[in-house]
C-alpha cells in the first residue's frame, strides 16, 4: 500500500562508453519499479551486465552511426523531447527491460514472493527479454520480425 513517504532510490550513475548515454540506478528502479529493498548492489550488476550486453549486441549500429560522424546516441538527429532523443530512449529501454528480466530470480528468493507477487515468474522474464529483442530490433532497423528464405 503506498503510504505516502517517498521511495528512497539509489541515485548512482552508471557511465557508459561515451556514445551510449549513461545509465542511473535510480531511473531504472523508479521506471521500471524496482523494489527499494532490493540490495542495491544486485540492482547494479543486473544493470552493467544489461547495459554490457545491449552495448555488445549494437556494436554494428555504434559504428555506422560514428562513421556518419555521429559521437555520441544523443547527437542522431530524430524525434525527442528535450534532454532525450529517440534513439537513447530505446537504448534505456531495451537495457531497463533485460536487467529487469535478469533480476526475476532475486524476486523469487526467500522473503520477497509475499511483498512482490507475480514479479518472479518465468512469464514475465520472458517478456521482458522480448520487449528488450524488439528494441533492439528497431533500433538495427530491422522490423519486428524476419522471414527468411533458407
Amino acid at each position: 500500500m503506498f503510504s505516502g513517504t517517498p521511495i528512497d532510490y539509489q541515485d548512482e550513475p552508471l557511465t557508459n562508453d561515451g556514445f551510449w548515454p549513461d545509465l542511473n540506478l535510480a531511473d531504472f528502479q523508479e521506471q521500471r519499479s524496482i523494489p527499494a529493498d532490493v540490495d542495491a548492489g544486485t540492482v547494479a550488476t543486473a544493470l552493467l551486465t544489461a547495459g554490457g550486453e545491449v552495448n555488445d549486441l549494437l556494436q554494428t549500429v555504434k559504428d555506422g552511426y560514428l562513421a556518419k560522424g555521429y559521437g555520441q546516441a544523443s547527437a542522431v538527429p530524430g524525434i525527442g523531447r528535450p534532454g532525450e532523443n529517440l534513439l537513447c530512449a530505446r537504448y534505456k529501454k531495451a537495457v531497463f527491460a533485460r536487467a529487469k528480466a535478469d533480476l526475476i530470480a532475486e524476486f523469487a528468493s526467500q522473503g520477497r514472493r509475499e511483498s512482490h507477487p507475480g514479479q518472479e515468474s518465468e512469464e514475465t522474464r520472458a517478456g521482458l527479454l522480448a520487449e528488450g529483442s524488439i528494441i533492439i530490433r528497431a533500433i538495427k532497423g530491422l522490423r519486428r520480425v524476419t522471414v527468411r528464405k533458407i
